[in-house]
């Protein structure tokens, strides 16, 4: 190390030669490690299987990919801290340097720990809410909080009793815009290493040198795992990776983008404005369906991007470019002021809504109406949109297919529903429904099962009988139960009467036609 130390005679090599070997160490590992983990992900079960639905990749897919990517980073900032006290004698103490790289490394293991138990056995959204609360309650008590928001210079805005949670907003919502956009193979992966290589050059310039390192850490990482992410991918980000690398690019983006203590919204906005803004598109969409904002959907900017005719590989290059090109306009305006430049960047963001709207991201009309109180009840709009006259489907198949979510929040393995009644002949009749998480885990779910029989209706015309599965022990909370079975008996009889309802308006067209 001496001897090193001695071939170095100025700062900017020192900077130089630390930053190539954080970027190297965290590309290095992170190659070796996906590639490892992308065979233990099997092992362990920790696959995402198709379903034809949300996810619509070819095969099964190893997950956990947070893993090496969080070993890989911890391993290069390590060597970091090495090289700090061997070559610097303090570089690091300088800007707080290691209570950042400290924050960053135990908030990144929460969020980590939290995404792989989610990767591997579903989380509700308000347990998981509340992690990422936490984590991002980590950064804020060792004093990453934004206090001032300064916007080209023309004017700043303290925050105030605001502070703490305008901060916690922007941890979090970073934390789950990557997870929104983390849909297709390389894409959030990609975006996340640009905006890291990004933030490293403004940190550099700036010369905050130990954010700018972790940056360059966080980008090796992320691109030796984006080399096993691209189509076709042998593992996913997944929850562990895609909300670790939301996190860590909040923070640092706070960290880099505040100078003198005057935090520059619009460039960190810039920074991030993909994945933000496809996720701010999917939560007015679902708010303006009376649908939970945790609740996936096929009209994310990549979904929408396929169905014009875009393949895989070109919406995942198409949005690095765009990445790449907001964000550097982020790191340009950083350094300009005016009002023109602030009417620049806020035209620039509406052009981006405004085609995030024309190609389906949003409908306008529904949301207009949902603002201006046009209020359904949830569960009547979540059985309108049910498609009666789609491919000739009873509506128990529909029901059926819109209680598959509810089994998957509720950590199940498989779900069997069997109706027993009288058909229309006066006949004695069958029908079973059954739901898999995996097939793979079958063998497993003879011990722990929980089965219930109900009549569907007041009547007693059709009974049910339900049988729940977990390869865990399942939970045996009967309000849970009971609160399951009353979702079935009120979406059936909410879809008998959307039925009938169509039916009656078929035959007054019909009048009318003749």
């Amino acid at each position: 190390m001496s001897e090193l130390s001695n071939l170095i005679t100025s700062q900017l090599e020192l900077v130089a030669v630390i930053a190539g070997t954080v970027f190297a160490i965290a590309l290095t590992f992170s190659v070796i490690f996906t590639s490892f983990m992308s065979r233990l992900s099997h092992r362990w079960g920790a696959v995402d299987i198709p379903n034809g639905e949300l996810k619509c990749h070819r095969h099964t897919t190893a997950t956990l990919g947070g893993i090496p990517l969080f070993v890989s980073l911890t391993l290069a900032l390590l060597w970091l801290v090495y090289m700090d006290s061997g070559l610097t004698g303090g570089l690091l103490h300088g800007a707080n340097g290691y209570e950042f790289t400290g924050s960053v490394l135990g908030a990144g293991l929460i969020i980590l720990l939290l995404g792989a138990k989610d990767d591997i056995r579903h989380i509700m959204p308000m347990p998981k809410l509340t992690f990422q609360i936490v984590t991002a309650l980590v950064f804020i008590s060792l004093g990453l909080v934004i206090r001032r928001c300064g916007f080209f210079g023309v004017f700043e805005m303290p925050l105030g009793v605001l502070a703490v949670p305008f901060t916690l907003f922007w941890l979090v919502g970073s934390c789950n815009a990557f997870n929104f956009i983390d849909g297709m193979d390389g894409l959030a992966s990609g975006i996340g290493t640009i905006i890291a290589l990004l933030l490293a050059v403004l940190g550099f310039i700036t010369g905050q040198y130990v954010p700018a390192f972790i940056s360059l850490g966080l980008a090796g990482a992320l691109l030796g795992v984006l080399m096993f992410n691209i189509k076709p991918a042998q593992i996913f980000l997944g929850d562990s990776g895609s909300q670790l690398t939301g996190l860590l690019l909040g923070a640092l983006t706070i960290k880099i983008a505040t100078v003198q203590g005057v935090f520059a919204l619009p460039t960190a906005g810039l920074l991030l404005s993909v994945p933000v803004l496809d996720a701010l598109l999917a939560i007015l969409r679902r708010f303006s369906k009376h649908q939970s904002p945790a609740r996936g959907d096929r009209d994310h900017i990549h979904h929408c991007l396929r169905r014009h005719g875009l393949t895989v590989n070109q919406i995942s290059v198409t949005l690095w470019i765009t990445a790449l090109i907001t964000g550097g306009m982020g790191v340009v305006f950083f350094f300009t002021t005016g009002v023109s430049i602030g009417m620049a960047a806020l035209a620039l963001i509406c052009l981006y809504i405004y085609l995030g709207v024309r190609m389906g991201c949003l409908n306008t009309h529904k949301l207009w109406l949902r603002l201006v109180g046009d209020y359904q009840e949830p569960l009547t709009q979540f059985v309108n949109q049910v498609n009666i006259s789609s491919q000739g489907q009873t509506e128990l198949d529909r029901l059926w297919e819109r209680m598959k979510p509810l089994f998957e929040q509720m950590s199940l393995d498989r779900a069997i529903l069997t109706l027993e009644g009288i058909n229309p002949e006066g006949q004695p009749h069958c029908e079973t429904y059954q739901w898999a998480r995996s097939e793979k885990r079958m063998a497993e779910l003879l011990v722990n099962h929980w089965t219930k029989r109900f009549a569907l209706d007041e009547q007693q015309r059709r009974i049910a009988t339900l049988r729940l599965e977990s390869a865990q022990q399942l939970n045996r909370d009967e309000q849970r139960i009971d609160w399951l079975l009353q979702q079935i008996r009120e979406n059936m009889q909410l879809v008998t009467q959307v039925k009938k309802q169509s039916d009656e308006e078929m035959k007054v067209e019909v009048k009318l036609e003749v």
